[in-house]
């Protein structure tokens, strides 16, 4: 692999993966014909530190982002109120001000063209424009100047050496300010609200009293509508701020003698009031209170390669703020904070590790929240509450790269702002074994991140019993295109409501129902054409589905999705995917969509309704590496309908075939299938050792509707077993 591949799978080996919020796309007008493009690439974005972000879009529209692994440092996380996630590492930290959050804006930084980053850079007064560490000059204009980032190793190198200085002198951390301020180029200015205003002064300090730069999440806790904010504190900050309660917090770092980190502490301040004044009001943050150790003790031996403290701070209506601490082994500090009287405080410690040997291929995950920050912060869960979840990860025989699997704790609060989730690689094809925590949730989120080629296996969140033990199965082919059925928060697809009729078939998902394929860095090629009444309404390349104009009476429509992955690195079994949907529409149908899915074809004052596209779900007898070695050949098929919550059509299913080729599709041979109602058992010979059959599948509904997928290279023949 090239050096630009290999820096993407560093970018992958993920310590933390963020599941951030959601953003849909407005729907299209009524009248209009609407293509649906495949969801953006992902984007490795580098921070001025030289951190590397991976930075993709969530399976609802949301921003997620994986840092590398193992982290360098500890990292602050938000998602601002517009919806840009920043990352910032601790080290810039003490610099905010000088280092405008702007460059750690990995949002924005995504949508920047690849390859140096652009600078904003302003001097003080009088002062010429000059070249920084790692950052030349491109042009300049009185004291400002425009430039970008050469060598991020030289910039980071710089910021240490200060940080250094300064603890070596007995200064606060970024006292050594950087001679200029830097920001990244085109980056908006923040708005002020538009209320009566009073003056607020934000001061942070260190454990010895001395203000200190940084960051300040700041929250009206009457109405964050008023003011939500994080705000950079340059020394003494002052800001415009409207009356009212307010809570705020900051992250502290300690560093050593060489300018790394050696702990972060997050200190808060509750019930501070605005009042109705003429003079400026001061608010200080103060790190000598963040005292209390968190610790996390393990019922199984693990070592530790993640904690992640999370603050999720809102106001009475549920909206607010979430911050996270994300690190490795570094310590952790907080400030004891009672549970509030206004709004929620919700403080989730996230903890995880590996196992002491890479052989016992187990880790455990653990967390643990409160409605306050108690004195005692050591956390402990028995063996009695772990829940077992076997994940057998399937690899095609041409990806020779590890998997991971990314797993996160889910609770109402998290859903509503998104929460990291840490990640283990280990070889594919093969085994993890997670002991899940259940103490502070029963609920977790896993996600599967392929080796070569990038796709991120999404899934629904599933609750897990203390004491249980599950199997779940990822990339498990053959692979195909095609719905599924979902219990949480998903864009339905395949739906009529508002004017318009939305169909859409998912390039890519495996045997489970609510797994769904994101391709990260390398895109199938796909083709979507859709046809009502046999007459076509859409043909486009790089599209997997479209709205159209609702008929005003019955009518059926057929979607044609052709995916070819063949050019992705890893690829050797279903490399072309084509997916045939046909689907009955009556507009006096009554299957509704529920909450809290959401309508492609939307308009708010009228109910969306689920069409009756059919799903298959397949359970090839292989082994791990989709290959098989028995004379004769078994495929289990359950044909059942795209659901949501339960919702969608109950036609019962009438028939299903199955037929195989060895000739690329050249000619097809019928296989055995046996079963009813959608439960079926397809049985057939297996060609000689080294081929790779295809696969076509048909089946209907009662309804009408109906489903063919014709997937190439299927699965691989292997040698007989003795």
């Amino acid at each position: 692999m090239g050096g630009r591949v290999s820096g993407r799978r560093c970018a992958l080996a993920s310590a933390v993966l963020v599941l951030g919020g959601s953003a849909l796309p407005a729907p299209p007008a009524a009248a209009e014909t609407a293509p649906f493009a495949a969801a953006p690439q992902a984007r490795e974005v580098t921070l001025v530190t030289g951190d590397r972000v991976t930075v993709f879009p969530g399976p609802n529209g949301g921003t997620n982002y994986a840092l590398s692994s193992p982290p360098r440092t500890t990292f602050q996380s938000y998602q601002a109120d517009g919806g840009d996630r920043y990352v910032i590492p601790s080290d810039a930290v003490p610099f905010l001000g000088k280092l405008d959050k702007s460059l750690f804006d990995v949002t924005a930084l995504a949508r920047t063209r690849p390859g140096n980053t652009p600078l904003e850079i302003t001097f003080p007064a009088g002062a010429a424009p000059a070249a920084l560490p790692g950052i030349t000059l491109a042009s300049a204009a009185g004291n400002t100047a425009t430039g970008t980032l050469v060598s991020a190793a030289e910039f980071t190198a710089d910021l240490h050496r200060r940080l250094a200085e300064d603890a070596s002198a007995g200064r606060p951390a970024g006292s050594s300010a950087l001679p200029a301020t830097i920001r990244l180029a085109g980056a908006p200015r923040e708005q002020q609200p538009r209320y009566p205003m009073k003056i607020l002064e934000l001061r942070l300090a260190d454990l010895q009293g001395r203000s200190v730069n940084g960051m300040v999440s700041l929250i009206n806790t009457d109405s964050s509508a008023k003011l939500l904010r994080h705000v950079d504190v340059d020394g003494v900050t002052r800001i415009a701020v409207p009356e009212g309660h307010y809570a705020a917090s900051a992250t502290f770092s300690d560093f050593d003698s060489s300018g790394s980190v050696t702990a972060t502490r997050t200190s808060w301040v509750e019930g501070f009031v605005v009042g109705d004044s003429p003079d400026v009001q001061t608010l200080t943050v103060e790190e000598k209170y963040a005292t209390a150790e968190v610790k996390v003790a393990a019922p199984k031996s693990a070592t530790q390669d993640l904690l992640t403290t999370n603050f999720f701070r809102e106001d009475p209506t549920g909206r607010g703020f979430a911050v996270g601490i994300a690190g490795g082994k570094t310590k952790q500090y907080v400030r004891p904070v009672p549970k509030p009287d206004q709004g929620l405080l919700h403080y989730v410690v996230q903890w995880g590790g590996k196992a002491p040997k890479p052989e016992d291929r187990y880790r455990v995950d653990l967390s643990f929240a409160t409605e306050d920050i108690s004195e005692n912060q050591s956390f402990s869960t028995k063996d009695s509450e772990l829940a077992t979840v076997r994940d057998r990860m399937y690899a095609d025989p041409a990806d020779k790269m590890p998997v991971a699997i990314d797993s996160g704790p889910v609770d109402p609060v998290i859903r509503r702002h998104g929460l990291g989730a840490s990640g283990f690689f280990i070889p594919a094809p093969g085994v993890l074994t997670d002991y899940l925590g259940t103490t502070h949730t029963r609920e977790w989120v896993q996600y599967e991140q392929k080796g070569s080629s990038y796709q991120l296996m999404t899934a629904d969140p599933h609750p897990y019993r203390p004491g249980s033990t599950t199997t779940v199965d990822w990339s498990r082919g053959p692979l195909s295109a095609g719905l599924g059925q979902w219990q949480r928060d998903r864009l339905c697809e395949a739906c009529y409501s508002g004017g318009t009729v939305s169909v859409a078939i998912p390039a890519l998902r495996d045997s489970v129902p609510d797994h769904t394929a994101l391709p990260l860095f390398y895109a199938p090629r796909l083709h979507f054409s859709l046809y009502r009444d046999d007459q076509q309404v859409f043909d486009q390349d790089g599209a997997y589905g479209a709205s159209v104009e609702v008929p005003k009476t019955p009518a059926t429509f057929r979607g044609v999705l052709d995916v070819d992955r063949t050019a992705i690195p890893g690829v050797s079994q279903a490399g072309k995917l084509r997916t045939e949907l046909t689907l009955r529409y009556d507009p006096a149908a009554r299957t509704t969509l529920p909450t809290p899915h959401r309508c492609r074809a939307s308009d708010p004052t009228q109910p969306c309704r689920i069409l009756g596209a059919l799903t298959v779900d397949y359970r090839l007898d292989s082994d791990l590496s989709t290959t098989s070695s028995s004379p004769v050949q078994m495929l289990e098929l359950h044909v059942g309908h795209a659901a949501y919550s339960g919702a969608g059509s109950h036609s019962p299913i009438t028939s299903a075939t199955v037929s195989v080729s060895v000739d690329n599709g050249a000619t097809w041979q019928p296989a055995q299938v046996f079963g009813l109602f959608g439960e079926y058992v397809a049985v057939w010979r297996n060609p000689p050792a080294g081929t790779s059959p295809s696969l076509k599948v048909t089946a209907q509904d009662l309804a009408g509707n109906a489903i063919t997928q014709t997937i190439s290279n299927a699965y691989t023949v292997g040698k007989a077993q003795r």
